[in-house]
């Protein structure tokens, strides 16, 4: 088969689960904040932030280690699970102790202490499902994590709703998080027996010295990449009031709801490009070329829509009442999401060929470059603008270009090159297609939603006729789409 239609197989069944997953996520973001208000939703958000800084280090870069060796030899799915539970539980100790420490240290006010106390559990429970999901990839069966979050997230959202109604606040929601997180854990465990690695022979205890000095590099990366990734927000809890954090926390959390397009995409192609990089070095390059564009044109359309209705999405979602300053930060967002999607692919190969060092550097370099950027450019923003949101989003938009472009320095030599740019530029054009269109329609008073959709419309109809997708993807398209062909052909046989 295809390694590209293999890769998209997954994904369109993982892309449809996460949809309903993020479905209730998206229902989620927008209870708390309407229910909490700006400001205690900038308690939470923070202490949520916190909490996964932290879990970050209990996880120990072990999920990609058991994913890239179970997907080579599926006896060693026992003993690599086994150890790496073992690691992160007995790390998952020592980082919660030193996370409630460093909440008193920093002086944070009780009512953040509390929050924090309370979704420091997340150290745990995201640990150990991030471990296991690496079991489920490595045996390219994303489905099962993509189903326990969705189950995970009902289980919140079920009993989330009715509390916020009934006006509880904050220290109730975060318990709550932390109950789906553990059945998340519960739900994956369950499902271990169903797969190959569990049924055969294992191959005899896994020595947990070898599997840290493995997961180290991946540690590092991830864990510099989380502190960069959170940075921002910590660096608004320390420069500005807790309703700017809030309004920042909106619009960041809808951005990270989108981020499992690369994600679930960046999961499928691991195994298959760890793979291909050993036995099929042109196959390899063919791959992930394609993936990218595939990756690039699925973004485009989801920036424009967040840049250019980005005060209907507020209003919609948060109210402009209460978060109207979210606004401009969304904006930057837009911009910054497309270079967000490209960037979390490329790090992901990377890490897939054993690049993961080189990765470390440039991860490094963002963490020392984020606070820098924050501390300068949030007040600036503060004292011009009125949003000091505005200053951390533009300090993200900056490092995550300063990203791809070190990035694309280290992709081995000819897997991408001048076809990637151009695909680039012409899903670039098309999207500025898209944009004219939605604001037209928006300038004739046309509904936001029409708008979106004739924009979308618009983008996919460009995107077929300049025929930037893989050809095997365009046909199965084109059989799809009104006056195509009525044959209904799988994309595994296209």
């Amino acid at each position: 088969m295809d390694p590209l239609k293999g890769i998209l197989r997954n994904s369109s069944m993982l892309i449809a689960a996460q949809a309903v997953s993020s479905a209730i996520g998206m229902l989620l973001l927008v209870l708390f904040p309407r229910f909490l208000g700006d400001a205690e939703f900038g308690r939470l958000h923070l202490a949520l932030s916190l909490a996964m800084m932290f879990a970050v280090g209990a996880e120990f870069g072990l999920p990609p280690v058991v994913a890239r060796a179970v997907s080579q030899r599926r006896s060693l799915a026992r003993p690599y699970l086994v150890t790496a539970v073992r690691i992160s539980l007995g790390l998952g100790v020592i980082l919660y102790a030193a996370l409630l420490a460093l909440t008193v240290a920093l002086g944070y006010p009780p009512r953040v202490r509390v929050l924090t106390a309370i979704l420091g559990v997340m150290i745990f429970g995201e640990a150990l499902a991030q471990v296991l999901s690496a079991v489920f990839q490595a045996h390219e069966r994303l489905l099962i994590p993509a189903l326990a979050r969705i189950a995970a997230n009902t289980v919140v959202l079920a009993i989330v709703a009715p509390l916020l109604w009934a006006g509880r606040g904050a220290a109730t929601v975060a318990t709550v998080i932390v109950a789906g997180a553990l059945a998340r854990v519960a739900i994956q465990t369950l499902a271990l027996r169903g797969l190959e690695g569990f049924r055969v022979r294992p191959v005899g205890e896994t020595d947990w010295r070898g599997l840290l000095a493995s997961g180290w590099p991946f540690l590092v990366g991830q864990a510099l990449g989380i502190v960069y990734f959170r940075m921002d927000v910590v660096m608004l809890g320390r420069l500005a009031t807790d309703a700017a954090v809030g309004w920042y926390g909106v619009t960041s959390r809808l951005v990270e709801a989108l981020t499992f397009v690369p994600n679930l995409l960046t999961m499928a192609t691991f195994p298959v490009a760890a793979r291909l990089w050993l036995a099929g070095p042109t196959e390899f390059r063919t791959t992930i070329r394609q993936t990218l564009h595939v990756l690039l044109v699925v973004t485009m359309p989801v920036a424009v829509i967040l840049l250019t209705l980005a005060r209907e999405i507020i209003d919609l979602l948060f109210t402009l009442k209460a978060f109207g300053p979210a606004v401009p930060i969304l904006r930057v967002h837009a911009v910054t999401l497309v270079l967000i999607f490209v960037d979390f692919y490329l790090g992901g190969i990377l890490m897939a060929i054993g690049r993961e060092r080189a990765w470390i550097r440039i991860a490094g370099i963002a963490c020392v470059l984020s606070p820098a950027l924050n501390w300068m450019l949030i007040p600036v923003a503060a004292a011009r603008l009125g949003n000091p949101g505005i200053g951390a989003a533009m300090s993200t938009l900056t490092i995550e270009l300063l990203i791809m472009v070190s990035a694309l320095r280290l992709f081995p030599r000819g897997a991408l090159g001048r076809e990637s740019l151009q695909v680039a530029l012409r899903a670039v054009a098309a999207a500025s297609v898209m944009g004219g269109i939605v604001l037209l329609a928006r300038a004739l008073a046309a509904p936001w939603m029409v708008a979106a959709a004739l924009g979308g419309l618009g983008y996919l109809a460009l995107v077929m006729h300049v025929g930037i997708l893989p050809p095997a993807l365009a046909r199965w398209l084109r059989r799809r789409l009104p006056g195509g062909r009525a044959r209904a052909t799988s994309l595994t046989s296209s």
